[in-house]
């Protein structure tokens, strides 16, 4: 996947739309999260896997038609929805390069039924942050979104963790994951906020790492 204007939109709003993880702390919780866009065109070893992926997709539908005919993201059968779940693999490996996402299954994936639940559950988790650094927080969150991705044109899909070791496995209090998907634009803007109690070992290990702690040594600076 191909990053989208690193450093124009998501930059221009760094201290909403952080081209990095983003580690804070508020109250007893630690919250780490990202939201990064992507184009959709492949380039390099995303397009060695999509391929290899699109052949091991084909050939299971040959051998089971009925099994994997249809899934959360449409009918398997279709180049559109393969495509789809490569791209949101590709979306997750480029997010993070110490794991590798490429053996995911469609039903680890769902699609959101509207924006605005999507929305209302973002604001709900993320509340802490206005009242305790800035009440227009959510407001420009949303609205540098809508620049880089026009959300109400996106489908969306939530990732459902089922790894043993990815980065949204046991110890956490919450955790969102929320892929925007602009087909016109041919790009998907990922967001994803994990909430750990700061007295958890995970807690205790992100916060004894140096680049984890840009975000809360620039909190003021930061929101």
């Amino acid at each position: 996947m191909v990053p989208v204007l690193p450093r124009t939109s998501l930059e221009a709003h760094g201290p909403v739309l952080p081209p990095r993880p983003s580690t804070m702390q508020v109250g007893d919780r630690i919250l780490n999260g990202r939201i990064e866009a992507f184009s959709c065109k492949r380039a390099g070893e995303d397009k060695k896997m999509a391929k290899l992926l699109e052949q091991q997709y084909v050939d299971e539908i040959a051998s089971s038609p009925l099994q994997l005919g249809t899934s959360p993201l449409g009918p398997l059968s279709d180049s559109s929805t393969r495509r789809l779940l490569i791209d949101l693999i590709s979306t997750m490996n480029a997010s993070f390069p110490d794991h590798d996402f490429s053996g995911l299954r469609p039903e680890q994936f769902t699609r959101e039924p509207n924006v605005n639940l999507v929305v209302n559950s973002v604001n709900k988790h993320l509340a802490p942050l206005r009242e305790a650094y800035n009440s227009t927080f959510l407001e420009e969150l949303w609205q540098a979104i809508e620049e880089v991705i026009r959300l109400h044109e996106c489908e969306i899909y939530s990732y459902i963790p089922d790894m043993e070791e990815d980065p949204f496995s046991e110890g956490h209090l919450w955790a969102l994951n929320f892929f925007f998907f602009n087909r016109q634009l041919k790009r998907i803007l990922y967001f994803t906020c994990i909430a750990t109690s700061k007295y958890s070992p995970a807690a205790a290990e992100a916060v004894s790492d140096p680049e984890s702690l840009d975000g809360l040594e620039d909190m003021d600076d930061v929101i």
